[in-house]
């Protein structure tokens, strides 16, 4: 059974570089709720998460370098690793997290 209740080692591949954080997610029902937290952006809140058994959304706020609304979109493969992308205005970058053992 995948499960997305834990934290993430979490990163975004942007062009020249890779922003790492961590993305501690829980899921009540479809709801999905957390944070994000890297050394870079601070620790943002996880709006409007979803969870449908298949498919993870979600957004966040960064004030840095201006003030945007990312968009994220991700799934998990059979080993329980996500995949997938965030939209940066009109940019779309790739992600990926795998999680962290307690």
């Amino acid at each position: 059974m995948k499960t997305i209740d834990c934290a993430w080692d979490f990163e975004v591949a942007s062009p020249g570089r890779k922003d790492k954080s961590v993305v501690t997610l829980k899921s009540e029902g479809n709801n999905l709720t957390g944070t994000m937290n890297s050394e870079e952006y601070g620790v943002q809140d996880i709006e409007d998460g979803a969870w449908d058994g298949e498919t993870l959304t979600w957004k966040s706020k960064v004030t840095k370098p201006m003030k945007l609304t990312l968009k994220y979109t991700a799934t998990l493969d059979d080993n329980n690793n996500m995949e997938g992308f965030v939209k940066v205005a009109m940019a779309k970058l790739k992600i990926s997290g795998t999680p962290i053992a307690s």
